[in-house]
């Protein structure tokens, strides 16, 4: 493993469009492709320790398969870390971190945690503190509003601090995470009218704020074997003659191809190469799963 050809794809999107399970797929395809893989959420409590039925996800990696492995990061594991590596002494680790003052500190502090959590991030690349020497790094990112914050967070401190170590570390993890030549962004959305609006105004701030171009996601898109036109028949039919189920579905799949064919084209403005993940049932098992859904997943 080495990271000196080591790329990161944050991905992030509305909550509730699926894009935990899509990092997962990308992170498992890009290990098949024989590329060391770190899969990274983030946050204080665990989606992929009951995805994957694993005792626990922390923060030191588990292996799910050769190549693949899975962490979770908090703003206190990555600050423990990267002090520790430096000072060396845990006891003095404690003293200053661990005591119920500076903990609370840490939390309240304005940008403190996105800071950290993007500072361990970027650290293979930067050189800075333990090694993190994976080919790729794909993150399970917080949801569209949070994500916003994460981003700003290292600009901001940079900018108010231009000057010793902080300016000159902020401002490293700024200068990484708008380099399209490592960092690369994917927004995960559903043809529907609230994750598409979110996508596009968090496609608009991360082009105007970082100069970055994400790629979309379209999750979930149903593919359904039969016209319009043959919707509308059925849709029409007297209940009494084909039954009132038939009937009803007939007209809920009509909703559902109308639905798409409003917000796929909307999406495919603001990314007229976007990627369409089919709605996917359960087959097999997790890894069954997200091998399907990375199987329509080309922009690796």
């Amino acid at each position: 493993m080495s990271a000196a050809n080591q790329k990161i794809i944050l991905v992030t999107g509305k909550g509730g469009v699926g894009k935990s399970v899509v990092a997962a797929s990308l992170a498992h395809k890009l290990s098949r492709q024989g590329l060391s893989t770190l899969l990274v959420e983030m946050g204080e409590s665990s989606f992929y320790q009951d995805f994957f039925g694993l005792s626990a996800v922390n923060h030191d990696p588990v292996a799910l398969e050769n190549r693949l492995y899975v962490t979770r990061w908090n703003t206190e594991s990555c600050l423990r870390e990267y002090v520790l590596h430096y000072v060396r002494v845990e006891a003095l680790y404690k003293m200053f971190f661990e005591n119920r003052v500076m903990k609370t500190f840490i939390r309240a502090a304005p940008t403190v945690p996105e800071v950290a959590l993007l500072g361990k991030l970027t650290s293979g690349i930067r050189k800075v503190g333990p090694p993190l020497e994976y080919d790729r790094i794909v993150v399970d990112a917080y949801a569209t509003g949070h994500f916003l914050a994460l981003l700003r967070a290292p600009r901001g401190l940079s900018e108010a601090v231009r000057a010793g170590p902080l300016g000159e570390q902020t401002a490293s993890i700024y200068s990484v995470l708008t380099d399209p030549s490592i960092t690369s962004y994917k927004i995960v959305s559903l043809p529907e009218s609230l994750p598409t609006s979110e996508t596009k105004d968090l496609m608009g701030q991360l082009r105007e704020e970082f100069g970055v171009r994400p790629e979309i996601v379209v999750n979930k898109v149903w593919k359904i074997p039969f016209s319009e036109n043959d919707l509308q028949v059925v849709s029409n039919q007297n209940t009494q003659a084909v039954g009132a189920g038939v009937v009803g579905f007939a007209r809920y799949l009509d909703f559902i191809v109308k639905r798409q064919k409003r917000y796929i084209p909307m999406l495919q403005e603001m990314d007229p190469a976007l990627e369409q993940v089919p709605l996917i049932t359960e087959q097999g098992g997790k890894i069954a799963l997200i091998e399907q859904i990375g199987s329509h997943l080309g922009r690796v």
